[in-house]
């Protein structure tokens, strides 16, 4: 009998441990708690629309504000062009590196022409630059000259045997401006052409 109740307290014993071992097992073990994503997804959010809604400040072209001595304007010029004088009313703006890339200037006082006027004059300057040539007009945003205070913009174009020929009207606060430039096919100067010529106005 003793065998008996020794092999029975050996057994409970045993069943008591591995019980306790298991509470203890389950006690030890870190509760699984699902991660709260939102406050970091709201921040998150709120950070991307702060950079969407960031406007970048509005780059200004960089040169040297130039005075025209015979018309009533100021344009700011690039490094690498000079301003000169051509003949009375009209200035040449052309690139020191390559005299053959210019642009003529001429302006009018709202008072004294009319858009449609010079506008007129301008097609008609670009068609005699080549009696053969298509005169195409010019829809592209990038290759007209644009300013928050610029109106009335009309841009044209004709291909001529040593280059484009491009020319522009527009008004900007009572100064009507005609722009024909001159480029050539090779290293075309266009754009700087377009930047310095969005910054012209009335001294």
């Amino acid at each position: 009998m003793k065998k008996i109740y020794t092999l029975l307290s050996i057994l409970l014993l045993t069943l008591l441990l591995a019980a306790c071992g298991t509470d203890t097992a389950n006690e030890n073990v870190d509760p699984v708690t699902p991660t709260d994503n939102t406050e970091n997804v709201e921040e998150t959010t709120q950070a991307e629309g702060e950079t969407e809604s960031t406007a970048l400040p509005k780059e200004e072209l960089k040169g040297t504000q130039t005075e025209s001595e015979t018309q009533n304007y100021v344009i700011t010029v690039m490094d690498g062009f000079e301003l000169t004088a051509e003949e009375p009313n009209k200035d040449l703006l052309f690139n020191t590196e390559n005299d053959q890339q210019s642009m003529r200037i001429e302006t009018f006082s709202a008072n004294d022409a009319t858009i449609e006027d010079i506008t007129k004059n301008l097609t008609d300057t670009l068609q005699a630059s080549n009696d053969n040539g298509t005169l195409e007009e010019i829809t592209d945003q990038n290759l007209i000259p644009t300013n928050e205070s610029i109106e009335n913009v009309n841009a044209f174009q004709i291909d001529t045997p040593d280059g484009k020929v491009i020319g522009y009207t527009f008004e900007r606060q009572g100064l009507l401006v005609k722009i024909t430039i001159f480029d050539t096919t090779e290293a075309p100067a266009i754009e700087n052409f377009i930047k310095m010529a969005a910054t012209i106005q009335a001294k």
